[in-house]
């Protein structure tokens, strides 16, 4: 379509300030950034779009000896998003290090150059070290949308410079940008849901419960695959996305987007009865696999199956109504969906195929078919 735009009408399309976006740049004082972050009216240091920390202690440590040494880091980028109110848009671990460390709750590790400062915090470090990194400052560029547009064209905005800056070097995933773009009640529900311990148990995430505390993570939480760059999150959207018959369009990357921009401002009421259908059918998935749940064995081990869970779940959601039977007929139920993935050919089209719309369409009826000869 761009291609059919006259150069007066390129022209104008440039002048009104669409994906175009104003700067500032301006450089802040270690200290000034904790009371940025503390007086919650500056900074929003954690963001719901924003990728789980992933830092170890020593790549934090790293950091702070660099700011010592005034060695330049690159700078963070913040996305105005309301008059004096701003997105860590690429930077977040930088700035969260730095709150870290001036909380006392970073112990120095692994530094080569500063040995001498293993195993202090910044409480610990000699009154003149504490002076000298006082004085350190971080560049920030500040960006600001130029010209007012509606929420879809800002997210496009957002989305466009979230994939372009992560200086960092590591891209946001998908599921990332989706929490990115469509934060909201929904977001919140999929990460909460993710957090659910039957859930974690099944999936063989460190509990939630047991690994968060105040807001930090424990290591086995945070260095888990899932949990790492919301795989988790990504895993309960999935049934949202694709329990939805008629939205089964396109690619998948297509189809969970659009489950969360549809869903992205759902309800009280309606976020309730969301809750309820996915714990249900997760928990009647328990109940009828036991310790093979959303497992196949195509050799001598069992492996946790995408695709299976998928099938699994939206087939127990259209028959939720009759949980009590079907839970009657576990035995029955559980070895015919065994026998079903011995088959070469069936397991090909439940587990092997590749994920597309047709591939999503035909496993789902497949698992469900079983289910329903076995009642």
């Amino acid at each position: 379509m761009a291609n059919k735009l006259t150069d007066r009408e390129i022209e104008e399309l440039y002048d009104s300030g669409r994906y175009r976006l104003a700067q500032e740049r301006n450089d802040f004082l270690l200290p000034q950034i904790l009371d940025f972050v503390n007086g919650k009216n500056w900074i929003n240091l954690h963001p719901e779009y924003q990728r789980r920390l992933v830092w170890d202690a020593k790549k934090k440590s790293r950091l702070i000896e660099s700011l010592l040494m005034n060695i330049p880091i690159p700078p963070v980028f913040l996305f105005e998003y309301d008059l004096n109110r701003y997105e860590v848009m690429d930077g977040q671990q930088r700035l969260s290090t730095i709150v870290e460390f001036y909380e006392n709750r970073l112990t120095l590790r692994g530094l080569e150059t500063w040995n001498a400062l293993n195993g202090r915090t910044y409480a610990d470090c000699p009154p003149r070290i504490c002076r000298g990194l006082d004085r350190r400052r971080v560049s920030a560029t500040i960006l600001l949308v130029e010209s007012g547009r509606d929420e879809a064209e800002d997210n496009d905005v957002r989305r466009i410079v979230f994939e372009r800056l992560n200086t960092g070097g590591q891209n946001l995933n998908p599921q990332e940008l989706r929490n990115c773009l469509y934060s909201g009640p929904f977001n919140d529900l999929l990460t909460d849901l993710a957090g659910d311990r039957l859930f974690n148990e099944l999936w063989e995430i460190p509990p939630y419960e047991d690994n968060i505390r105040s807001g930090r993570v424990n290591a086995g939480l945070r260095e888990n695959k899932l949990y790492k760059r919301m795989g988790d999150c990504e895993l309960v959207l999935r049934f949202f996305a694709f329990r939805r018959r008629s939205k089964l369009k396109g690619s998948v990357r297509s189809i969970l987007d659009a489950c969360m921009r549809d869903l992205k401002n759902a309800t009280e009421d309606e976020i309730a009865e969301l809750r309820k259908a996915f714990l249900s059918r997760l928990s009647l998935a328990r109940e009828i696999f036991g310790d093979e749940t959303f497992r196949t064995k195509p050799e001598s081990d069992w492996r946790l199956s995408k695709p299976l869970y998928d099938a699994v779940m939206v087939a127990l959601d259209r028959l939720g109504d009759r949980g009590v039977l079907l839970v009657k007929r576990r035995a029955r139920i559980s070895a015919a969906v065994m026998k079903l993935l011995q088959n070469a050919e069936e397991y090909e089209v439940i587990v092997g195929r590749p994920n597309t719309a047709a591939a999503i369409k035909e496993r789902q009826d497949k698992i469900e078919a079983v289910f329903r000869e076995n009642l």
